[in-house]
């Protein structure tokens, strides 16, 4: 039934002109007026920030141990949910063509080029650069420890996103916040997301070793998963993607994801007949002994699509438990 998979390719494999229109479909999702409920998402004006405020909104209850997609179990599926439901929104509402690209940032930690010579980060053929220093140095949100090494903060400075305007956020709050968009690039973050981290993730012998070696052991504290290349693939871009709640903000979140998710669908591939059925690890986060993720969890991404049991994304081409997805890397 997958019979055309859409085809998402890495950043850098797209041609100038290919990557101008999907910079100018992401910028469309901004003039899109809002479809989200007020009552949720009061602040909510274009479509952009109706898929901001589904994140914030399924990011509540963290620090509290009480849920949320992060830390979990369930942070690979849901968001492997999550990318699709925003990229048909780019294709079917905004003229994108293709499958979402990735960003496979291991390739820029060894290039041993400054961040602001990466590709992504180019003001001409990127997503543009940083944002003034800030004094003291600052993260631009709250809801995760700070981060030394920030050689920005502040708005973006250039590029396509030099305007991008910011309704909800930053963390919890999805009330009208009309802001800029901030971002303060971190070396120091580099380290965290050499290839021989990726590496380390696809030996996993199954879901929950390589979740915990992806994404962060269950027990883990705040500032150690900013070691973990999950998290410093946020904090490399700094200001608004160093809030987990609503790192969404930053146009960067869906390249980084999509990379997450072709890193956990080629570990799957290793051993297709175990692996699109393997699925654990706590239900709750930085809770252990919370109960464990089943494929029958069910996935919630609101306003934006049905919830459906977890089972139903294990396959990106959508062959296995009944599933729908149809994309390929």
């Amino acid at each position: 039934k997958c019979q055309k998979p859409l085809i998402r390719k890495e950043w850098r494999q797209l041609t100038t002109t290919e990557k101008k229109q999907f910079i100018t479909s992401m910028k469309c999702m901004a003039t899109r007026p809002s479809k989200a409920p007020k009552n949720l998402a009061p602040g909510a004006r274009h479509r952009y920030d109706d898929f901001n405020s589904v994140h914030i909104i399924m990011s509540d209850g963290l620090p509290q141990k009480t849920g949320g997609i992060h830390l979990v179990g369930f942070f690979f599926p849901w968001h492997r949910y999550f990318l699709s439901l925003f990229e048909t929104a780019l294709r079917t509402e905004c003229g994108w063509t293709f499958g979402l690209p990735y960003w496979d940032w291991s390739q820029d930690a060894i290039s041993n080029l400054p961040l602001k010579k990466w590709p992504v980060y180019d003001p001409v053929t990127g997503f543009g650069g940083n944002g003034p220093l800030l004094t003291p140095p600052q993260n631009a949100t709250y809801s995760w420890p700070y981060l030394t090494g920030q050689t920005g903060g502040g708005c973006v400075e250039n590029g396509p996103f030099q305007n991008w305007t910011i309704n909800v956020g930053p963390g919890q709050s999805t009330a009208l916040n009309t802001r800029c968009l901030k971002r303060g690039l971190n070396p120091d973050t580099v380290q965290w997301l050499r290839p021989e981290r990726v590496g380390r993730a696809m030996l996993a012998e199954n879901f929950t070793e390589f979740d915990a070696r992806a994404q962060a052991p269950p027990d883990v504290t705040p500032e150690t998963t900013i070691r973990m290349m999950h998290a410093a693939g946020h904090y490399v871009t700094g200001g608004e993607a160093t809030d987990y709640i609503s790192s969404t903000s930053e146009p960067l979140f869906w390249l980084h994801h999509a990379y997450l998710d072709k890193v956990y669908s080629s570990w799957q591939a290793m051993k297709p007949a175990k692996r699109l059925s393997d699925i654990g690890g706590p239900s709750l986060p930085l809770s252990p002994e919370s109960p464990q993720v089943t494929l029958n969890t069910t996935l919630d991404v609101l306003w934006e699509g049905e919830k459906i049991p977890l089972s139903k994304v294990m396959d990106i081409s959508g062959n296995e438990h009944d599933g729908f997805l149809c994309y390929r890397y």
